[in-house]
């Protein structure tokens, strides 16, 4: 009876440290991707905000509001 139970409490530990190891390679692998996707959205910005800057001095170049 006691072994059954040894055994039960090895097998429950071996699954948690299964999951725990999954666990954090998991987050290691969305911690990247998050970082990823972070740097794409900077640089996304920088082309947006540098378009406009140009169009506005392109406009601003060839006249711009002359009444």
């Amino acid at each position: 009876m006691a072994d059954d139970w040894m055994d039960k409490i090895e097998d429950r530990l071996a699954a948690l440290e299964t999951r725990n190891a999954v666990d954090t390679v998991h987050r290691d692998n969305v911690t990247d991707r998050l970082v990823a996707i972070e740097d794409m959205l900077k640089w996304l910005v920088r082309l947006i905000i540098g378009g406009l800057l140009l169009g506005g001095l392109t406009f601003a170049l060839q006249g711009g509001l002359t009444i």
